[in-house]
């Protein structure tokens, strides 16, 4: 399962956000919530592919695991 989740206090403007795969921390980022879920969505894309979790599933994919 992923899970994104807000992992400061803070209830306005600029959060910080951890994207975990199972209880894997795969990687954070920082939003503003006035953005809205389209540009919240995008940041935890980019966040993950830049992630160096995404440099180790590509690397294992390409040994063919």
């Amino acid at each position: 399962m992923i899970t994104i989740k807000r992992v400061d206090e803070d209830n306005s403007g600029q959060n910080i956000y951890t994207v975990m795969l199972r209880n894997q921390l795969i990687c954070r980022f920082e939003h503003d919530r006035n953005d809205g879920l389209a540009e919240f969505l995008q940041k935890a894309t980019d966040a993950v592919e830049l992630s160096e979790w995404a440099d180790y599933v590509i690397m294992e994919d390409s040994k063919g695991g």
